[in-house]
């Protein structure tokens, strides 16, 4: 829609086990956290899995200051139901 031409490659994709808790299909303190912060600043619900375990990861690399205001970043989200 922006016209814009994607410059992503596979080795610009990084993927951590850091986020995903006591397992799968079991919602992390750090992901109910993000569900938190994203529903009272933004208004935006995430699932309590997959969507709040990548959030999750997304505000603590921002709290690294792994990602600065320098970077644009994409976060998709996908959908899910939140419970």
């Amino acid at each position: 829609m922006l016209g814009l031409e994607p410059k992503m490659e596979t080795r610009d994709i990084q993927v951590s086990p850091d986020y995903i808790g006591a397992g799968y299909g079991i919602p992390s303190p750090k992901g109910i956290e993000a569900i938190r912060l994203l529903a009272q600043r933004e208004g935006i619900l995430l699932d309590p899995i997959y969507t709040a375990k990548a959030m999750a990861a997304l505000i603590d690399d921002v709290r690294k200051e792994r990602w600065t205001e320098d970077h644009n970043i994409v976060f998709l989200h996908t959908g899910g139901t939140p419970a």
